[in-house]
């Protein structure tokens, strides 16, 4: 059981958890005092930090909000909301009133009797009247009339009669229609103001002439009575041509806002909201504004980059989980295989049932084939949590890397007596005689490239190993002509416990660490590793390392070969590192 015990020592490097079955030796002790602790708990301490940075921001800039809300009682943008309540009460007010002068124009001159009745009942509640005179046409002439004081009028003004014809053409086709008619000033400076009833089809109508004190005492009446948050607000009825935000400087008032006294019956007038800015609660309100934009301009930014963290952090904790499953999905169902051999085996031996000796041999290195596996797998996942831990030292020492990849094959032709394959070694003219690298960690990664080339070369298993130099770099080719991998697959392939999804890969055997020590390591030498592929004709790998000449010694050492400048190969592109 020893092969097991080392797999949950590197399974508590990698993701160490807090359960006191994972502590039971000096080195499951050294790695929960350790780096690899350190890291897990630097990486957890990131979501109290990062919802901390959420939180705080966001209570202060709540609590300062309200407090500045509360005492910033006069807020432009709260008035306006004020202006509009006010503008719909007016109109309310004056459509209630004006709701008497509704009468509809005459059907024909039989009807005009009636409607100059109704018209006496108006005016003789004279203290509410808002008219003085009421004129009933028919056929676009006047046919009977009513005032205030009793008088009988007969005669439109030329300009009533133009407004007249020019609103008959504009309700074509209309039943009735309600328009107010604004005549221009006449030679003493009056203006007259007129509601008119008309209907189209019988061209009658009944015009209604407003008295203009009495419309603005009830719109002076209605704003006065309107309650304002503040005595330091006011109110004020201008014309149209008197509006203007920008106010003279020096100026005691200033102006919020503004809105129409009634669309229909006084277009050119409107209601003014302004502002005392000699009041001391006004200028505070200022500073407390000017406070509440600074802390809102220096908290949004933390709280929407610590959101953004912490989404990141949460999809990736969630996908590095899923890939964790499936590695210990993995990894499992490879102990789980050599382990039941070598139990068979062992059985088979100890109940005496294999006599002869050929057998017993047999029986021996099979145990002793599956006993290599399950070390292979150790080692794999224990280089894999020291490379992610960074607790990884490298020996870096002049070696000659055209030695070190033959061996390295040579090595593995011998591991891999059971695997049908390939393995066909070219030295491309150039290397030098000694770099600086080390020797066991590049010989792991050739190791690595060379058995994902095998388990996914496809039915041919024919691969090809160059090894030379481009431009100041070392390289290591492992090409095969297997299944290949899709595009989109690419970046990831080289993701800790990542493994290409797809019907052809799924029967092979691996953890979805090879290519992930492959490029720690690779990165650690100052290198990259690139990849190309073609999905179901073959990948290539290419292990670039930096050139670093041994360092000089007293004793004189032999001349080395030269890298030559120029680029004897195409730059490939590195997938999930940038070229």
């Amino acid at each position: 059981m020893r092969p097991a015990r080392g797999i949950w020592r590197a399974l508590s490097l990698i993701n160490p958890l807090p359960y006191p079955m994972l502590y039971v030796d000096s080195f499951r002790l050294e790695a929960a005092l350790g780096i690899g602790v350190r890291r897990w708990t630097q990486r957890r301490l990131l979501y109290p930090l990062a919802i901390f940075a959420i939180i705080a921001p966001t209570v202060i800039l709540g609590l300062f909000g309200a407090y500045a809300l509360r005492e910033i009682e006069l807020r432009p943008t709260q008035y306006r909301t004020e202006l509009r309540e006010l503008q719909q009460s007016l109109e309310i007010a004056l459509e209630m009133r004006l709701r008497a002068l509704s009468l509809e124009p005459p059907a024909d001159r039989a009807a005009v009797p009636g409607v100059a009745q109704e018209a006496e009942k108006y005016f003789a509640d004279f203290n509410r009247a808002l008219a003085s005179v009421c004129l009933i046409g028919v056929d676009g002439k006047v046919v009977a009339s009513r005032t205030l004081k009793g008088e009988v009028v007969f005669e439109m003004t030329p300009a009533l009669s133009e407004a007249l014809r020019a609103m008959q053409a504009q309700t074509a086709g209309a039943e009735a229609r309600r328009q107010s008619i604004m005549l221009p000033p006449d030679a003493s400076g009056n203006q007259q103001t007129w509601l008119v009833h008309y209907r189209s089809r019988t061209k009658s109508f009944v015009a209604w002439l407003l008295i203009p004190g009495e419309v603005e005492r009830l719109v002076n009446t209605h704003t006065s009575g309107f309650a304002l948050p503040n005595d330091a607000l006011s109110l004020q009825m201008v014309d149209r041509s008197a509006l203007t935000w920008n106010d003279a400087q020096g100026q005691r008032f200033e102006t919020l806002g503004f809105v129409p006294v009634h669309r229909e019956l006084m277009p050119n007038r409107y209601v003014v909201l302004k502002i005392d800015t000699d009041r001391q609660f006004y200028k505070d309100s200022t500073l407390l504004s000017s406070i509440f934009v600074a802390i809102a301009v220096l908290c949004v930014p933390i709280v929407a980059s610590a959101t953004l963290m912490v989404v990141h952090m949460i999809l990736r904790e969630a996908s590095e989980a899923r890939k964790k499953v499936d590695f210990v999905s993995n990894v499992t169902h490879e102990l789980k295989t050599p382990l039941t051999s070598i139990r068979m085996f062992v059985e088979t031996l100890k109940l005496g049932r294999v006599k002869d000796e050929n057998q017993v041999k047999a029986c021996l290195d099979v145990i002793m084939t599956e006993t290599d596996r399950l070390g292979a797998l150790i080692d794999h996942v224990l280089s894999f949590s020291k490379v992610e831990n960074q607790v990884k030292k490298y020996n870096m020492q002049p070696n000659n890397l055209a030695q070190v990849v033959r061996d390295t094959v040579g090595l593995f032709k011998a591991q891999a007596t059971n695997e049908k394959g390939e393995v066909r070694l070219k030295m491309l003219p150039g290397l030098p005689s000694q770099a600086m690298f080390d020797k066991d960690a590049v010989r792991e990664v050739v190791l690595n490239l060379l058995s994902n080339a095998i388990k996914y070369g496809g039915s041919e298993k024919l691969v090809f190993v160059n090894v030379g130099v481009d431009r100041n770099d070392l390289f290591i080719e492992v090409a095969d002509r297997g299944i290949g991998i899709p595009q989109e697959e690419l970046g990831r392939i080289f993701d800790k416990f990542y493994r290409v999804d797809q019907e052809l890969s799924r029967n092979v055997d691996g953890t979805g660490l090879g290519l992930a020590i492959c490029k720690e390591i690779v990165q650690a030498h100052g290198g990259r590793i690139a990849v190309t592929s073609i999905l179901r004709k073959g990948s290539t790998f290419t292990v670039y390392l930096p050139y670093r000449p041994p360092k000089p010694t007293g004793q004189k050492r032999p001349t080395t070969t030269q890298i030559s400048s120029g680029s004897r190969r195409d730059t490939k592109t590195v997938a999930g590192e940038p070229a």
